[in-house]
């Protein structure tokens, strides 16, 4: 008996193919939809996409599921941001509560000044519109690389940190450790300072780790 109530619990109940509501997201999904009774959560195994108009967040993924109130998990997924970057990645982890997306198992990222940018783990902050590339960054335009790399698309600032090197035209900067700051004017770095000064790198703090 007890077999059978786990093989209830744990045996999904499926319903139909229905646009639905999740904690604010608006989901679609391509096929049907499972309600685990045991964990609550929805799981849609072919896939589906999710809108967030609060955030302005846009998912496309193969595998979506969706636990209410905390998270939506997506394997095969591509997101679009509000401020027009765009995402793919294998794994993704949307923390509805602490407004993060987090993508990995190798994730490529592109948006108006940063093009091919490719790192295992990235996380995109909503409220803010930070995103954070870790695990060893590299990136066609403008080419550089580095163990880190923390864009802020409304000062459109960049920090790079070491060992890191850029090259763009006549631009090549590396080093071995500390922090790179990169301006960005359009697609292409402007500036760049390898002594970013206190108050900069306070507001880059949280997100340096």
């Amino acid at each position: 008996m007890p077999r059978v109530l786990s093989l209830m619990l744990l045996g999904l109940l499926s319903v139909g193919a229905q646009a639905l509501t999740f904690g604010g997201l608006n989901v679609t999904p391509r096929g049907e939809q499972r309600l685990n009774l045991e964990t609550g959560a929805t799981e849609l195994p072919q896939g589906g996409t999710a809108t967030d108009a609060r955030s302005g967040l846009k998912l496309s993924a193969q595998r979506l599921t969706l636990l209410p109130g905390q998270t939506l998990k997506a394997q095969g997924a591509a997101v679009t941001t509000k401020q027009g970057g765009t995402l793919s990645a294998p794994q993704l982890t949307y923390d509805l509560k602490a407004g993060t997306v987090t993508a990995s198992g190798g994730v490529t990222y592109s948006d108006a000044r940063l093009q091919g940018l490719s790192a295992p783990t990235l996380t995109v902050y909503l409220n803010t519109g930070f995103v954070v590339a870790s695990g060893g960054v590299k990136a066609k335009t403008p080419a550089l690389s580095g163990a880190a790399l923390i864009f802020d698309p409304a000062t459109v600032q960049a920090v790079l940190t070491g060992p890191y090197q850029v090259s763009q035209g006549t631009l090549k900067v590396q080093a071995s450790t500390g922090h790179l700051l990169m301006v960005f004017g359009g697609n292409r770095v402007v500036r760049v300072t390898q002594t970013p000064d206190a108050e900069t790198l306070a507001r880059f703090g949280p997100y340096l780790k």
